[in-house]
C-alpha cells in the first residue's frame, strides 16, 4: 500500500506525455487522449488544467486565459479551445505544478527531427460500444510521407472517415520544462474541400512551334512566327477526384470564339450593305489541301460560337470526350501531401479576343475562384480573356452575350457525364466516401437522441479539418451535461455554439449558478470579443465587472472556477459584491452578502442612521444601495464593512426597542396613584332663629 501514492503521482505526471495536441494553424486546438501505439486505450489521470497563451515564449506580452479543463471534461477524451489568432505559445499547468508548453508555428520553422502525427477517425466496430474511435499512428517525419500515410489510410479499410495529420517536435527547454513544437494539422484523407480555382499559365509560344510545310503560302508566315501563343488554364482541385467528382460533373469548360462571333457580325453587315464578304478556310479545305483526311488543325472545328465540355468527362477520358479545341492534362508535378491534384486545361483553338474559364450552373459562392485575384461576379462562371500579353480574367455581368446558350450547353453536358469504366470507378469510391460520412453522423445523432437533444449533425456540406473530432467533442459534452444544462445548451445555438466559442460553451454547459443566465444573442455578441475565457463567461451571463480587471490568468482561473462551481456566488451577484481572488476574503465577502441582500433592510438601516443623525454612515448605506440599483458592483473588502454597518444599525434598532420596552414594563408594574381625598361638606348656613336667638 506504501507505493500507491507513488503510482498515482507518476499518473498524474504522464498527462504531458498522454494527451496529443492538434493546432489547425489559425486558432483552435485540440487536445485528446488517443488510442495507439503509444496512448493508452482510456486516460488514465485526469488532471485540472489551466490554458495559457501569449505572444512571446516568456508570456510576459498579453497573456491569456484560454480554457479551465477539470475533470469531467476528459470524459469525452476530446477538449477543442480557441486561442488568440496572433498568439503562438501557450502553456498547460495542472494543480501539482506540472506543466507543458505549445509553440505554434509552421512547418519550415520545425527544428530537424520530430515526428508526424496521424490521426484516423474510425467507425466503431461491430462490438465496440464506442460511438466512434480514433487511432494514432507516429511516422517518421523524414520518411516518405505520402507513401507511408497511404498504406495506414488502405489499412483501416472501408471504417476510415478522416484523417488528419501533424508534425510535431518534442523537446526539453533550458529550464528543463517540456516543450512541444506544433506545425498546423492538415487533412490526410479525404484530400481537401471542394473548390475549383483557375490560373492563368503564360504564354508560350516556343510549345507552340509547328515544323510542318504550309500548305498555302498564306501560312507560312503562321508558322515562321512559330504560330499563336496556346491559351492554358492551371486548374488546381485541392480534393480528390473522388471527393470532387460531384462538383466536376456539374461544371464544363468553356471557349466563347469572340473573334469567330464578331466576324460573323461584320459578314452580316456586308451583306445587308451589298459589300463584298470573305469565305474563312474550313478544315475541309485544309484537308483537301494536305490530302490528308485526318489533318486536324489546332482550331475549333464546329461552326458554333462557343464551345462546352462536361469538365469530368475531360478528366476521367481525354481522348473519348467531345470535346472541340479544349483537352486536358493531369499534371505530373506532386502536390503536397493531401493537397489534391492539378490539371492542365489547353484551349488550343482559342484565339486573341477570345474567352476560356469553367461554367457551372449549379455552383455556389466559392465553388469556382481565380488566383491570384478572383474577378467576382456571378458564382457560375468564370472567364479570361486571350490577350496580346497573357490571359485577363473578366468579371462577367448577367446580359453577357452567350451566357445564356453557354448554362444551357454546359447543363445538358452535365446530364451525359461519361458512363466508362473510370467515371463508375470514382462514383462508386465517392459514393462511399459520402456513405462513411453518414454512418459516422448517424452514430453521432444516435447518441444525441439517447440524451433528448433536438438538434442533430448534418454529414453534408464542408467540414472543418477538425470537424469531427468537434462533433464528437460535443455530442459527449450533451451526454454528460444535465436536463436543464442540455436545454438551456440547444437555447444557446446547440453545435452552431459550440463551433463558435467551444470553451465558452463548454463552460455553460457544466451548469452552475450563473449559466442559465446566458441568452444566445448576449452569447453571440461576446463569444471572441475578448480572449480571456473569464470575461467571455461574465459578458454571457450578465456578470461584467464582477472580477476584478487586474487579475493574471491565474488568478482568472480561479474566479472562473469559484464562478462556476460556488453555489454561495449567487449571493455576491444578488448583492451586487464583487467577486475577490483571495478564498478568505470571497467567503467573508458571501457571508457579508447575504445580510446585505434584502433591500429593505438597508433602507432601514439608512433611515435609522439618519434619525440618530448620523449622517456619515447613512450615506455610506446610500451610496452603496444606489451603486447597487444602478447595477455596479461594490468591491468585496467593503463588503463587511457595510455589512457591519447594518448590523449595527439593527443592533441599535433592538436597544432602542428595548428601552421603550422596558420603559413600558415599568410602568405598567407600578400601584395605582391614590385617589385625591374628598373635599369637606360645605358648611350650612345658620337658620333665622339661631341668628335671632344666638348660637
Amino acid at each position: 500500500m506504501a507505493a500507491a501514492p507513488c503510482i498515482i503521482r507518476a499518473l498524474r505526471q504522464m498527462w504531458r506525455e498522454q494527451f496529443d495536441y492538434f493546432w489547425d494553424g489559425r486558432r483552435r486546438l485540440v487536445i485528446g487522449c488517443f488510442d495507439g501505439a503509444e496512448s493508452p486505450a482510456a486516460i488514465a489521470a485526469r488532471p485540472q488544467l489551466t490554458l495559457v497563451s501569449a505572444r512571446d515564449e516568456d508570456f510576459s506580452i498579453a497573456p491569456t486565459l484560454i480554457d479551465v479543463i477539470d475533470a469531467a471534461r476528459w470524459r469525452a477524451r476530446i477538449v477543442i479551445s480557441d486561442i488568440p489568432s496572433d498568439h503562438r505559445f501557450l502553456r498547460l499547468f495542472a494543480a501539482d505544478g506540472s506543466e507543458l508548453r505549445l509553440v505554434l508555428g509552421s512547418e519550415r520553422e520545425q527544428p530537424p527531427g520530430g515526428e508526424w502525427r496521424l490521426l484516423m477517425t474510425l467507425l466503431p466496430e461491430a462490438e465496440s460500444a464506442d460511438p466512434v474511435s480514433f487511432r494514432l499512428v507516429p511516422l517518421p517525419a523524414r520518411g516518405d510521407l505520402e507513401r507511408l500515410a497511404r498504406e495506414q489510410t488502405a489499412s483501416a479499410g472501408a471504417r476510415l472517415v478522416w484523417a488528419i495529420g501533424q508534425r510535431r517536435a518534442v523537446e526539453r527547454s533550458e529550464s528543463g520544462a517540456l516543450v512541444a513544437r506544433l506545425a498546423p494539422a492538415r487533412r490526410i484523407f479525404p484530400a481537401f474541400q471542394n473548390r475549383l480555382t483557375l490560373e492563368a499559365m503564360p504564354f508560350e509560344a516556343e510549345a507552340a512551334a509547328d515544323t510542318r510545310e504550309a500548305p498555302f503560302a498564306i501560312m507560312q508566315h503562321w508558322l515562321r512566327e512559330q504560330g499563336a501563343p496556346r491559351a492554358a488554364l492551371r486548374l488546381r482541385i485541392p480534393d480528390s477526384l473522388e471527393e470532387s467528382a460531384g462538383l466536376l460533373g456539374r461544371t464544363s469548360v468553356a471557349l466563347v470564339l469572340q473573334q469567330r462571333r464578331h466576324l460573323r457580325g461584320w459578314m452580316q453587315e456586308q451583306k445587308q450593305a451589298g459589300e463584298p464578304v470573305i469565305d474563312p478556310l474550313s478544315f475541309e479545305d485544309i484537308r483537301q489541301a494536305t490530302g490528308e483526311p485526318g489533318e486536324h488543325p489546332d482550331a475549333v472545328e464546329s461552326s458554333d460560337a462557343v464551345v462546352v465540355a462536361n469538365l469530368l468527362n475531360l478528366i476521367l477520358d481525354p481522348e473519348g470526350a467531345e470535346a472541340d479545341g479544349v483537352t486536358v492534362r493531369r499534371g505530373d508535378d506532386k502536390n503536397p501531401l493531401g493537397l489534391g491534384e492539378t490539371v492542365e486545361i489547353d484551349f488550343y483553338g482559342a484565339a486573341l479576343g477570345d474567352d476560356i474559364g469553367l461554367i457551372c450552373p449549379t455552383a455556389a459562392a466559392g465553388d469556382i475562384g481565380v488566383a491570384p485575384a478572383d474577378p467576382g461576379g456571378p458564382p457560375f462562371a468564370r472567364l479570361l480573356r486571350v490577350e496580346g500579353d497573357g490571359l485577363t480574367p473578366r468579371r462577367i455581368g448577367e446580359d453577357e452575350p452567350l451566357l445564356d446558350e453557354m448554362m444551357r450547353r454546359a447543363a445538358a453536358a452535365a446530364r451525359a457525364t461519361t458512363s466508362g469504366p473510370a467515371a463508375r470507378i470514382v462514383a462508386e469510391r465517392a459514393a462511399g466516401l459520402r456513405s462513411r460520412r453518414e454512418k459516422f453522423v448517424a452514430v453521432l445523432n444516435d447518441a444525441l437522441a439517447r440524451a433528448s437533444f433536438k438538434a442533430r449533425f448534418e454529414s453534408a456540406g464542408l467540414w472543418d479539418v477538425f470537424e469531427p473530432l468537434a462533433q464528437t467533442s460535443f455530442a459527449a459534452l450533451v451526454a454528460d451535461a444535465s436536463a436543464p444544462a442540455r436545454s438551456h445548451l440547444e437555447d444557446l445555438g446547440g453545435y452552431a455554439a459550440y463551433g463558435v466559442d467551444p470553451a465558452l460553451t463548454a463552460a455553460l454547459a457544466r451548469g452552475g449558478v450563473f449559466a442559465q443566465a446566458a441568452q444566445s444573442p448576449r452569447f453571440r455578441s461576446e463569444a471572441r470579443a475578448t480572449p480571456s475565457l473569464l470575461q467571455r463567461y461574465v459578458a454571457a451571463c450578465g456578470l461584467e465587472g464582477i472580477t476584478p480587471a487586474e487579475l493574471d490568468p491565474a488568478g482568472q482561473a480561479d474566479a472562473l472556477r469559484a464562478l462556476t462551481q460556488e453555489q454561495d456566488a449567487l449571493a455576491l451577484r444578488d448583492a451586487r459584491i464583487g467577486l475577490a481572488a483571495d478564498a478568505g476574503l470571497r467567503r467573508a465577502a458571501v457571508i457579508a452578502a447575504r445580510q446585505l441582500a434584502d433591500e429593505s433592510a438597508v433602507e432601514l438601516a439608512i433611515v435609522h442612521f439618519e434619525q440618530s443623525h448620523d449622517g456619515e454612515t447613512a450615506a455610506r448605506l446610500a451610496d452603496y444601495l444606489n451603486a447597487r440599483r444602478a447595477g455596479e458592483w461594490t468591491p468585496p473588502e467593503h463588503a463587511r464593512t457595510l455589512a457591519a454597518l447594518l448590523a449595527r444599525a439593527g443592533v441599535e434598532r433592538e436597544e432602542a426597542q428595548t428601552r421603550v420596552a422596558a420603559g413600558m414594563t415599568a410602568a405598567a408594574a407600578a400601584p395605582p396613584p391614590s385617589p385625591p381625598p374628598s373635599p369637606p361638606p360645605p358648611e350650612k348656613p345658620k337658620g333665622f332663629f339661631r341668628r335671632l336667638f344666638g348660637g
